[in-house]
């Protein structure tokens, strides 16, 4: 029987690692949870000020903050205020829902 090796992805070892660091610990899992949620809207913000081609120094002026701001929450580094994520989701013809979900 001719068996096919797959190359495992580089990054499936880390995936792993992560997984059972989650599994283990739910202060890892939780923390793990909050960065993720930060990536994910720092991305839908990003798509959302390329899909209308405004520019960071743009989106910057029309919410009221400097261009370096825009370009920190879009790398995730910072978590936004709620303030500022309405004031985002105005100027992008968007409303901001704010849910809470049960883990």
């Amino acid at each position: 029987m001719n068996q096919k090796k797959t190359k495992k992805h580089l990054g499936d070892e880390w995936d792993n690692y992560v997984l059972q660091k989650k599994e283990k610990s739910p202060e890892f899992a939780l923390a793990y949870q909050i960065e993720f949620d930060r990536l994910q809207l720092a991305r839908r913000i990003k798509a959302l000020r390329e899909k209308q081609n405004i520019t960071q120094e743009e989106l910057a002026g029309l919410v009221g903050t400097k261009q370096p701001a825009i370009a920190r929450l879009e790398a995730g580094s910072v978590l936004p205020r709620l303030d500022l994520l309405e004031r985002i989701a105005h100027a992008l013809g968007t409303h901001l829902d704010v849910k809470f979900v049960r883990n």
